[in-house]
């Protein structure tokens, strides 16, 4: 079974290491922790398999992935500042982590430089399998199906960053726009995240990041700015996308107006994606229903904690209702755009977060800051007077992970993306505007292995992405049922989902781009 895969990132990982002696992306990563020259610890447990690879282009090809979205992204600034700032790091402990390349990533002027050099490297590498082979896909010529030794890409930016030299030079917006239109020009590039986790001149963001200094990644500012405006433009008239993911829920809000047309809401000036998405399970205007504590003002922001809301199709499956994932009317804007939504393989994302995190927490929320440029469209007038979750009546409750065992994580984790994915089917099948076997065409997987994520226990990396379609038919099919979907062959939809809808719309799109 061919599997398709539209978010996931071979190549960052070893942007952290050594650039002398960085692994080839077809190598296994397996990060070890330093106690003496010689002697070298698993630090699986203690970083939760994060840093281990889950996709390599071994991995992908051994697992029949045919064709990704090949993630093309510099690590900001803060994110090396970050991680350096971290003892186990600083100390020079982590073997995969280079303490030389963190400063570099640090400095902040290499973005443009570091993306070059990842996609030159991803297609150079000497595979470590006769015949292998990793090839971009700029024509829908390019894409072999029949080819069982070729893993094919199809490039995605993440971040507009990713086109900067020095974004505070005098010449940065020039340097910007020479920079992307020479890269756009001489590569197909099907889709472009705006943002990230820092702060960009482009738009706000929505907070995103664990396990690093938060005040490094509020999002301090509103909606998409003019020279986002401007960057956006290019991208339509150049046909490519924007992917949606680490926006703001304002500037989401904004994007889709524009988009829009005015007379017509099934008309959009070109489709909308999220390749590597969650769902809140909550329409917008139930953003701050489940508040833990009243929101915290912390100067630029407000520090939002959210319990974890009951699924409506699954009594044992919660959600992550941070604006970071999708409200209810993000799944129809992308719907009625004609766009397509990727669902991540993050615990985080799905709902059930990392259980590290929960084990040391009172009661499982979820945590992230709104911009006070933003706080009256997100929180109203009075964030502070805004009341709180009253009980335990529809929330993950505390006694109910406790009681949890961990051996049933595998299975639990496997409900989460079920109910993820139940639920878009829901709100397209409780919306009279949109025909649910198409919206059945309009969802794929997109995993984001190896971008630092804490990956689903189900599904680890590419490994597992065979014995997961197998295992979630029953559950699909139960909760579909329930909910009186009864339109779809899950057999048909759980390859549609793996492979099909997400390959027919990277070639569609390429072959509008390319013709």
């Amino acid at each position: 079974m061919p599997f398709f895969d539209f978010h996931c990132h071979p190549g960052l990982k070893p942007q952290f290491s050594d650039p002398q002696t960085k692994p080839s992306p077809w190598d296994f990563i397996n990060a070890k922790l330093a106690l003496a020259k010689d002697v070298k610890l698993s630090i699986n447990k203690l970083f939760n398999e994060t840093l281990n690879s889950q996709s390599n282009l071994t991995q992908l090809l051994q697992n029949d992935v045919k064709l990704i979205g090949i993630i093309l992204h510099a690590p900001e600034q803060k994110i090396g500042q970050g991680l350096s700032e971290k003892k186990i790091v600083n100390k020079g402990s982590v073997n995969l982590i280079d303490k030389k390349q963190l400063a570099y990533l640090a400095s902040g002027i290499h973005s443009f430089e570091l993306i070059q050099e990842e996609l030159t490297w991803l297609q150079e590498a000497v595979p470590a399998i006769p015949n292998a082979k990793f090839k971009i896909v700029s024509t829908t010529a390019d894409f072999d199906e029949a080819d069982n030794n070729t893993v094919f890409g199809a490039i995605i930016v993440e971040g507009l960053h990713c086109f900067f030299n020095d974004p505070n030079a005098l010449d940065a917006k020039e340097k910007f726009l020479s920079n992307f239109n020479s890269f756009t020009n001489d590569n197909t590039v099907v889709a472009i995240n705006v943002c990230h986790m820092q702060q960009n001149p482009f738009c706000n963001h929505a907070h995103g990041i664990q396990f690093i200094n938060p005040a490094y990644f509020y999002p301090t500012r509103t909606g998409i700015t003019p020279w986002g405006k401007e960057v956006i433009q290019l991208m339509i008239d150049k046909k490519i996308l924007v992917d949606i993911k680490h926006m703001s829920l304002k500037t989401r809000w904004q994007l889709y107006s524009w988009f829009k047309d005015a007379n017509d809401e099934t008309k959009f000036n070109q489709p909308i994606i999220c390749t590597h998405a969650g769902t809140t399970g909550l329409s917008i205007r139930d953003r701050a229903k489940f508040l833990l504590n009243k929101p915290a003002d912390k100067g630029l922001v407000y520090e939002v904690a959210y319990l974890k809301p009951r699924s409506k199709h699954d009594a044992e499956c919660y959600h992550n209702c941070s604006s970071i994932n999708l409200y209810d009317e993000d799944i129809v804007n992308i719907f009625l755009s004609g766009g397509i939504i990727g669902l991540s393989f993050d615990q985080r994302i799905l709902g059930f977060a990392d259980e590290n995190v929960l084990l040391n927490v009172t009661v499982p929320h979820d945590v992230e800051y709104i911009s006070h440029m933003e706080a009256d469209f997100f929180l109203g007038p009075d964030p502070t007077a805004l009341p709180v979750w009253p009980d335990d009546t529809d929330v993950w409750a505390s006694e109910d992970f406790e009681n949890l065992d961990p051996s049933l994580y595998v299975d639990m984790h496997r409900r989460f993306l079920i109910n993820n994915i139940v639920h878009i089917l829901w709100v397209a099948n409780n919306h009279p505007l949109i025909d649910i076997k198409k919206a059945a065409k309009q969802i794929c997987i997109g995993t984001d292995f190896d971008g630092l994520i804490n990956a689903i226990d189900c599904c680890k990396d590419a490994n597992g992405l065979e014995q997961l379609k197998k295992d979630m038919k029953e559950g699909l099919i139960d909760l579909l049922t329930a909910d009186g979907i009864i339109a779809i062959n899950v057999d048909q939809f759980l390859g549609d989902i793996f492979y099909n809808n997400g390959k027919n719309f990277i070639l569609n799109r390429v072959q509008i781009m390319k013709g």
